[in-house]
């Protein structure tokens, strides 16, 4: 019987972790459809996972969501002090609020500021408590 975890090494982590990686656009150009999937996937994902996939997804992602008509991503650093205390949040909180336009769900600052959130935890290291108190702060100017 055959089996492919079988022939998978059992230190292979990045396997597991990194599995489901969307593949490069095809002729280099991203489409609405693989942006959506790029972003699902990355998303589940924290900073600092599958490094050899990661820098392209975000970069051609990024640049998709940046040349897009039909998304639009605006950001008022006074209501996201997220944004700017933890620049590697940047891309991924730019990247959760296209991808919920994407969906066609209705903005929702609690429901992107849940996610980043998540996002983070998930990010080698975690959450610094400077940044927890970043994101708490953030979350009391959202319920202004």
């Amino acid at each position: 019987m055959f089996s492919a975890i079988s022939v998978t090494p059992w230190w292979c982590f990045a396997c597991l972790i990194c599995g489901g990686a969307p593949d490069w656009p095809e002729n280099g150009l991203a489409t609405r459809e693989g942006v959506e999937d790029a972003l699902e996937w990355r998303l589940d994902r924290g900073a600092g996972s599958c490094e050899e996939y990661m820098p392209a997804i975000d970069a051609w992602t990024l640049e998709w969501i940046a040349e897009s008509d039909e998304i639009r991503v605006e950001i008022d650093t006074e209501e996201w002090p997220v944004f700017t205390s933890e620049p590697l949040l940047q891309g991924t909180l730019i990247q959760i609020m296209a991808l919920e336009q994407l969906k066609g769900l209705d903005f929702n600052e609690g429901r992107i500021l849940r996610k980043l959130k998540r996002y983070a935890r998930r990010s080698e290291g975690g959450i610094s408590e400077e940044l927890k108190l970043v994101f708490k702060e953030n979350k009391n100017l959202q319920g202004d």
